[in-house]
């Protein structure tokens, strides 16, 4: 079942949820739907984010909007193809952006 399956419509409080350790704010929530969206997150960042999703009406909202336009990209763009040039471009950023985190 995919993180956009296991979320209610409708569930949640009507504000914004306010930092409480060891929990997800608002900020990190909508920094990493797509993240979350797209199953990319550890099981316990996934937990934290569906959390907190599940609480927070507002940041639910952005969420279900962020699945729509997903949805929207991937039905338009389904016959596009990115040139191979910026295929190349992307991984090459990519492997530098690992590189560097892995010095760290």
């Amino acid at each position: 079942m995919g993180a956009d399956e296991t979320l209610g419509a409708g569930r949640g409080a009507s504000g914004p949820v306010p930092p409480v350790p060891g929990h997800t704010d608002c900020s990190e929530a909508l920094l990493r739907a797509y993240e979350f969206l797209d199953g990319e997150l550890a099981p316990g960042d996934c937990a934290r984010i569906q959390a907190h999703l599940e609480e927070c009406r507002q940041c639910l909202q952005q969420y279900e909007l962020d699945i729509t336009l997903k949805a929207l990209i991937k039905r338009s763009c389904r016959h596009e193809h990115a040139p191979d040039t910026l295929r190349m471009t992307i991984m090459s950023r990519i492997s530098m952006t690992v590189t560097r985190l892995e010095e760290f």
